[in-house]
């Protein structure tokens, strides 16, 4: 049986370069179409602090480092409103900086999480 973290771990850094490359060109499509973006990213926003509710809740060994990664999370999103909404500069750096600790982050988590044993399941 093959570690599917191997597999997470890639697509995490695929998804970090393309963060990286491609940011601002996402936040000024986004930008342009700001009735659309503000309610995309409201529900972003929603989700996220929904995530960061629920980290909060759980009784789990890595609630703190779940917790971070969901509060990184929720600050992007944050950001990517502020940077659409208010055309504040510093916030489209922020944001995409904001994003890529998030990927971290989440890289993070699944590197400190052991590998699943033969027949037995994740939690």
């Amino acid at each position: 049986m093959k570690d599917s973290r191997v597999a997470e771990i890639v697509w995490l850094v695929v998804l970090a370069v393309m963060v990286a490359l491609g940011g601002n060109v996402i936040l000024g499509l986004l930008a342009v179409h700001r009735l659309f973006a503000a309610l995309a990213l409201g529900v972003v926003v929603v989700l996220a602090f929904l995530n960061l509710r629920r980290a909060f809740a759980a009784n789990a060994p890595s609630a703190r480092l779940d917790l971070t990664k969901a509060a990184a999370y929720l600050v992007a999103a944050i950001l990517a409103f502020v940077a659409i909404g208010l055309h504040v500069h510093w916030a489209i750096g922020a944001c995409i900086a904001a994003a890529e600790a998030a990927l971290v982050l989440d890289i993070v988590t699944i590197v400190a999480r052991p590998p699943s044993a033969p027949g037995k399941e994740t939690p």
